[in-house]
């Protein structure tokens, strides 16, 4: 679709330009008008439009969450140096290198231009902008404070986009032994030891236990290894289907906080994305029971999204928070008796806030721990299996040299 550049005049006599996709003129022109603009100056983006189709595969189809990040930082940043938001949405789409958010992004101005709030355009893209998001926007635009809450839903993202790449680089190194691990007996299996087991069927000689074993299965894997490939993928489709459903992602959760060693990471990590995000849906005018809507679907674990879900319940009864998290006794007794102390002095959001940044500090420490005890465990894994393999193949050979001796 060919690319335009314009210049127009708006109803107040103010000038904008901009570069928008259209069929022809003809059509931007419409278009242009039935949003209150006067075109004056259109020119077909000849240069843009050959780089783009040049580099299309290079720029990114996908809406990343960085790019939203930028995008709501952006804005935060305009609207608090008291820019329009219409004009902080210009400005803001003239940075977006993201052809897909781009488009998304003109939508809401297009929204917001003819009457819709911010909150509603951009919920008409739920895919993009998530409850959390929205309902932080709406709240902003009520109270007053729109930029403020831009900068901070900034700053959150910033915050969980850290944290996940904290968890993700602590179980990097741990996964990268395990694989390799895996690989080195796999090679042992398929290409090692069948060696030994032609020297071995021709020694005739009674071999032990052990190395019958490993000779039994390294023949298992060398012949019909397609079968051992073939059920990995249907365990693995299996194990797909099963956690997209309701059950089997509170059972696949539960095992996890349960885990010894990274258990204790998953329990931290969906404290702190519910303290964190509780926190700051409260700091920025969102009750109690709207943040706690928003906030079960957020945390990321069904465990911990199930107990939130019932003291919702409760609390709409008349209940409070502390009691119902007590009662389903998924949360440390450390985050009940903090909140409750919150909300006997009226702010928990304070107390919200404190706990987010203990389990912070808390998960960074699990984290540290883990990766030195889980790489120093794998290779010593490692080392066991390598070592029984090597005994296998070496013991009936030092049995035959002593007979013969």
């Amino acid at each position: 679709m060919p690319r335009f550049r314009y210049q127009a005049l708006t109803n107040t006599g103010s000038t904008v330009s901009n570069v928008e996709d259209a069929n022809s003129k003809a059509e931007l022109v419409s278009s242009l008008k039935t949003r209150g603009y006067w075109p004056t100056d259109i020119i077909e983006d000849i240069e843009k439009d050959n780089k783009e189709s040049k580099f299309q595969f290079s720029i990114r189809r996908r809406i990343n969450p960085k790019d939203v990040e930028f995008f709501t930082y952006q804005m935060g940043t305009l609207i608090n140096s008291h820019i329009p938001l219409a004009r902080a949405l210009d400005i803001t789409l003239e940075q977006i290198t993201n052809i897909k958010l781009r488009q998304v992004i003109n939508q809401v101005k297009y929204d917001v231009e003819h009457g819709s709030t911010f909150a509603n355009a951009l919920g008409e893209h739920p895919k993009v902008f998530s409850d959390l998001y929205i309902n932080m926007v709406k709240a902003g635009e009520t109270g007053g404070v729109l930029g403020v809450v831009l900068a901070r839903l900034a700053e959150f993202a910033e915050g969980q986009r850290n944290l996940k790449n904290e968890v993700v680089s602590a179980l990097f190194y741990p996964a990268v032994l395990f694989a390799l691990s895996g690989l080195a007996i796999a090679v042992l299996m398929v290409a090692v030891v069948p060696k030994f087991t032609v020297m071995f069927e021709d020694m005739g000689t009674e071999l032990p236990p052990l190395t019958k074993g490993l000779i039994g299965f390294a023949n298992f894997c060398s012949n019909f290894w397609w079968i051992i490939l073939v059920t990995i993928i249907v365990l693995s489709i299996a194990f797909s289907q099963f956690i997209q459903r309701e059950n089997g992602k509170f059972i696949f959760d539960k095992i996890k906080i349960r885990l010894p060693l990274i258990g204790q990471v998953f329990n931290s990590f969906a404290i702190i994305r519910f303290t964190q995000t509780m926190a700051t849906l409260m700091e920025n005018g969102v009750t109690l029971l709207p943040a706690l809507r928003v906030v079960k679907d957020t945390i990321g674990n069904k465990v911990y999204s199930n107990a939130v879900s019932n003291a919702e319940q409760e609390i709409e009864r008349g209940s409070t928070l502390a009691r119902e998290l007590e009662r389903n006794k998924v949360f440390p007794p450390v985050v009940m008796h903090m909140i409750s102390v919150g909300e006997e002095s009226g702010s928990p959001q304070q107390m919200l806030s404190k706990l987010s940044e203990y389990y912070d500090l808390e998960t960074k420490k699990n984290l540290e721990r883990l990766t030195s005890l889980v790489g120093p465990l794998v290779i010593l894994f490692m080392g066991v299996i390598i070592g029984l393999i090597a005994f296998a193949i070496i013991d009936p050979i030092l049995k035959m040299s002593a007979s013969i001796g």
